[in-house]
């Protein structure tokens, strides 16, 4: 899924604790993660896991598990995403430790020329310490992002003229900006996704961390779509 202007974010891969079999009823399943494996890996605590029980059953336990802040059995699904993003946002998103991610290194590669310039530049809100919001003159936000990516251009040429004459790209790439684009791939559980975008996803977060999280948001729900109601209606509200 696009994010920002070359800003990407994929769903790799969704699994949870119990592997299905390619019957009729999963024909269009690309994932093994389900709505009712929290319920069914919570079960586990009573000898109970993989007996009967509805879909509405499984999801009433769930909203149970998720209001009260049981969050064991949300561990139980599995998540991997890859993701493009600038490196300011991207220390946004790395905050959060329970990720586990590998990212493709400058010490090794030379990084494409991509960096992100803002569509709306924000100006600084009035009446807080951070944020911004949307109150530039147009002429002013059309400096900025003409000089911005005048500068952006300017130190990429630098960044290879440096390599070219045999600088290790570790150093060469101290002359990136902070709105280059860095590519990785992460796994995190279900809870601590879900922790992850109730604060990424708020509407007090950075303009630019929103969309990758919202972003995220909408890869999930068609997979997981009872799950990403609770969200929303659990934790997001």
């Amino acid at each position: 899924m696009k994010v920002l202007d070359h800003g990407e974010v994929i769903l790799r891969n969704l699994a949870g604790p119990t592997r299905r079999q390619r019957t009729d009823d999963y024909l269009d399943r690309a994932f093994d993660a389900d709505d009712i494996d929290p319920a069914n890996a919570a079960r586990m605590s009573f000898g109970h896991i993989d007996e009967d029980r509805t879909y509405d059953q499984d999801m009433k336990l769930n909203r149970y598990l998720l209001t009260n802040k049981h969050t064991s059995p949300f561990e139980m699904i599995q998540i991997w995403i890859e993701v493009k993003v600038p490196i300011f946002v991207d220390r946004q998103l790395v905050r959060h430790r329970t990720w586990r991610r590998n990212e493709s290194s400058a010490r090794y590669i030379v990084l494409p020329d991509k960096w992100y310039i803002p569509e709306i530049v924000g100006g600084k809100a009035p009446n807080a310490k951070q944020g911004q919001e949307d109150n530039l003159p147009q002429e002013t936000q059309d400096w900025f992002k003409d000089l911005l990516n005048l500068q952006c251009n300017s130190s990429y040429g630098r960044y290879l003229a440096a390599i070219k004459a045999g600088v290790a790209p570790e150093h060469a790439r101290m002359f990136l900006h902070l709105n280059h684009y860095v590519h990785w791939i992460g796994n995190v559980d279900l809870a601590n996704m879900f922790h992850f975008l109730s604060l990424r996803a708020h509407s007090h977060a950075q303009v630019e961390a929103q969309a990758y999280a919202n972003a995220i948001i909408e890869l999930l729900r068609p997979h997981l779509p009872g799950l990403m109601q609770l969200f929303d209606e659990v934790i997001r509200t």
